[in-house]
């Protein structure tokens, strides 16, 4: 009997060590590379399946591309499960062999002519840091007394005078990426999730380039606080609307010019576009040649990205978007750019 226990015990010693040893090794498993899309001529986007370490995902010593293309330069992004490596010039359509420590076989990286981005959330290419969002909501009653709702889940138009703003910072991506000529933005699309719609008649909802600078507010319904966005200010007692709240009609500013942005305009004149809103539960894509211009000036003067404001054009009842703090990630809003990967001017512009 004593040997039987004595037998037992050490098979139970044997099987705590051999789990603790798969524990340990599973913990040192580092995440694994799920794709690796090349941005631009000198820019490749790593798409991990787990989170990293910024000591390991930035040490150059770990990336290898061959034929001949330096890495020069890796950058974990804030949700640690992206990095972007700078690299010398990769030349379209040819195939580079990527190789990370504990990867047998080089993966295949070729730089197509056209790609497209995504800002805000989303599987593909895309990027953090980048998204602005509140709805001012106006009381028709008291319209000095305004929520700035930057800290709910939804954005709302109504026809009491509501309205939203969206802001996608590219400040950082494009430089990064090496795409420094507007001609290189071919179209780009903004897509909102329609979460409530109270009436099954067709509305409309119209945007308007934003000239000024704003900020989301903390709250959730609250009012807005110093240096925020209300319905007489873009900068809480600093910077005034021309219109209330918002929506000037002011002939000639169009904010297509750098001189429009002098700080003396607050929203374009000019209407960049419309969409047609009618059923709940489904994205809506935005787009117009305007829009696409915008982002083109935005990629020339960074400074000067104020985003859109979204108000109710048509309609008679409150239309209720996802915002930034959806829980579900992908209903949240998206710009999506798509553009060339190669500068110069030897490069066409394909429609």
């Amino acid at each position: 009997m004593k040997t039987y226990f004595s037998v037992v015990y050490r098979l139970s010693i044997i099987l705590s060590l051999l789990f603790c040893y798969i524990l340990t090794a599973n913990a040192a498993d580092p995440p694994e590379l799920l794709k690796a899309t090349p941005l631009s001529q000198t820019a490749i986007q790593l798409q991990f399946d787990g989170q990293l370490e910024a000591e390991t995902a930035e040490d150059l010593a770990n990336y290898q591309i061959a034929p001949d293309v330096q890495v020069e330069y890796a950058l974990l992004d804030d949700r640690l499960n992206r990095v972007l490596l700078l690299t010398s010039p990769l030349e379209i359509d040819k195939d580079y062999h990527l190789t990370l420590p504990n990867i047998q076989t080089g993966i295949v990286v070729k730089l197509p002519p056209i790609n497209e981005i995504t800002f805000g959330a989303g599987d593909v290419v895309t990027f953090s840091g980048g998204l602005q969002d509140t709805t001012l909501h106006v009381n028709k009653d008291r319209k000095t007394r305004n929520n700035n709702a930057g800290a709910e889940p939804t954005l709302l138009c109504n026809p009491t005078g509501s309205v939203f703003f969206i802001a996608f910072d590219m400040y950082d991506a494009f430089e990064d990426m090496g795409i420094r000529e507007p001609t290189q933005v071919l179209e780009a699309t903004i897509t909102l999730h329609l979460q409530q719609c109270d009436t099954d008649t067709a509305q409309t909802v119209l945007f308007r380039r934003v000239l000024l600078p704003w900020k989301e507010g903390r709250g959730t319904s609250t009012r807005a606080e110093d240096n925020e966005l209300t319905y007489n200010s873009a900068l809480h007692r600093n910077l005034p609307w021309n219109k209330r709240p918002a929506q000037a009609m002011l002939s000639g500013i169009d904010g297509d010019t750098e001189s429009d942005y002098n700080g003396s305009e607050d929203v374009a004149h000019r209407i960049d576009g419309t969409v047609e809103i009618q059923e709940a539960g489904k994205r809506y894509t935005i787009k117009s040649e305007l829009l696409t211009d915008a982002v083109r000036f935005w990629v020339a003067n960074p400074d000067y990205n104020y985003g859109y404001l979204f108000a109710l054009q048509d309609g008679n009842g409150p239309i209720v978007f996802s915002s930034k703090e959806a829980t579900v990630e992908t209903l949240r809003p998206l710009l999506t750019i798509r553009y060339q990967t190669q500068s110069g001017e030897e490069t066409a512009t394909p429609r």
